[in-house]
């Protein structure tokens, strides 16, 4: 008796059973976010897009991505009509599929009608059966004549828009459409759509659009009429007391401990990205074969382990990473006349995010400071300065400039110019996560395009000697 509550006193029994989670659903980062994610903090931003759905029918969240758009969509309007937008979708196909997601199918109804006459001229008809009427002398004499003539109509048109938006409207109320990848579709589709955004708002027909640029104004430049009539929710980036809180949860779950030297490194690349930050330390925690909670916490301490999964997740983005610049910094045809102003110009831009602070960049790389560099390397290169008409010009169409990209790819830009407040904002955020842990990788894609440059005009000039 006295041994068992000896045993009682010092190994209490548990009130409850541990719950056991999934490195996954701990530190992943799954399309669609686990219903009980351990790591799951309530931000700002979250507060703010609760408020905008009791007040706005048409919202709008923007921003980097892997920074947990979808994940809070999900989470905080869990009643969705969510269409995913492709590269190759027409304006025609997002009214279908927005016609899908409240189950209205559109079908092709044939109408036909037979006509009959007989040589005395009598007539008879049959409409869509065997029924015959008659009319005039009898049938049974002369020769017979039939006419038939078809007719195929949809169930619903397409182009009769206050028939689809009465569609939509009854079928969508009490929901929002969620157009997820919008940045996916062309500028043309883009802008078609948006012109159905006033009427949309009119008629009570909720959307939420999500999009990897970083400008608040991208939606209302292409629908003014929306000033004041939608709401712009900057996802932003993640704070070190966020970061800091994700792990602190994370090792709670998985009854773990990781030592503070592989925290700071991550956090110090990742660039702020909450996406980038679970990647590194999932696969970490995966060296210690950690894939769920621990019945015995564990220590994860090994300074070799946490470089060697930074130099492995870097090393893993940077081959497609560098493809992508030359690709974009390089034409796919080369004329003797060309100038070269877009790899001036990537030039330029690689080499501001290699010597400028990462805070500094993430804000956007000023016009001034792009045209002041580029004067620069036009100097060293005894060539002639491009115009700031020009340079503005190329940099507005930076985002639709990769040449190699199939037009039908899910493509999202390695940068995009905000005319209004005239900045070049970083979209891909691998490039952060580069510089962030080998910078020097940076530094030789950047010596790449430089030399490539000075080659071409070595053959220049002597082709003109």
């Amino acid at each position: 008796m006295m041994l068992s509550k000896l045993k009682e006193w010092f190994f209490p029994r548990s009130s409850s059973k541990q719950k056991i989670y999934s490195l996954i659903d701990t530190f992943g980062c799954t399309e669609c976010p686990p219903q009980d994610c351990p790591t799951f903090i309530v931000r700002k931003v979250h507060r703010k897009f609760q408020n905008a759905l009791q007040s706005y029918n048409i919202i709008v969240v923007y921003g980097e991505s892997r920074q947990g758009k979808t994940w809070s969509i999900e989470r905080y309007c869990p009643v969705q009509l969510r269409i995913g937008c492709t590269a190759n979708m027409s304006f025609e196909q997002i009214k279908i599929a927005m016609l899908h997601a409240i189950d209205k199918e559109i079908r092709v109804v044939e109408h036909t009608v037979t006509d009959a006459y007989t040589k005395e001229g009598g007539v008879s008809g049959t409409i869509g059966t065997q029924l015959t009427l008659t009319a005039g002398l009898s049938t049974s004499t002369g020769h017979a004549h039939k006419e038939v003539t078809s007719t195929t109509y949809p169930t619903i048109d397409l182009s009769n828009t206050p028939e689809f938006l009465e569609i939509l409207r009854s079928g969508s109320e009490g929901k929002y459409f969620v157009f997820d990848n919008f940045h996916y579709l062309s500028p043309n589709i883009q802008q078609q759509f948006c012109a159905m955004l006033k009427e949309f708002n009119y008629q009570g027909i909720k959307v939420i659009i999500v999009g990897v640029w970083k400008d608040a104004s991208r939606i209302t430049a292409l629908a003014p009429d929306l000033v004041n009539r939608c709401e712009h929710i900057d996802i932003g980036s993640w704070s070190k007391t966020e970061l800091d809180e994700v792990i602190k949860k994370g090792e709670l779950a998985l009854n773990i401990h990781i030592d503070d030297y592989t925290k700071d490194l991550f956090k110090s690349c990742c660039a702020n990205n909450i996406g980038i930050f679970k990647d590194f330390v999932q696969k970490y925690c995966q060296k210690f074969n950690v894939i769920e909670t621990q019945k015995i916490k564990k220590e994860l301490c090994d300074r070799d382990s946490a470089d060697q999964v930074a130099e492995e997740v870097v090393t893993e983005a940077f081959s497609p990473l560098h493809d992508r610049f030359i690709n974009l910094a390089l034409p796919q045809r080369d004329t003797r006349k060309s100038k070269y102003m877009r790899q001036k110009i990537i030039v330029t831009v690689l080499q501001i995010i290699i010597e400028s602070e990462m805070s500094y960049v993430q804000n956007g790389i000023p016009l001034s400071l792009i045209k002041s560099r580029v004067d620069t390397l036009c100097d060293e290169l005894h060539e002639e300065k491009i115009g700031i008409s020009n340079l503005t010009q190329e940099l507005g169409v930076l985002h639709q400039r990769e040449e190699n990209r199939q037009t039908d790819m899910n493509f999202i830009s390695l940068f995009y110019f905000d005319k209004a407040n005239k900045k070049l904002l970083i979209l891909e955020p691998t490039i952060y996560e580069i510089k962030g842990y080998k910078v020097r990788l940076l530094v030789d894609i950047m010596n790449e395009l430089k030399e490539s440059l000075l080659s071409k005009k070595a053959c220049t000039a002597q082709l003109t000697f």
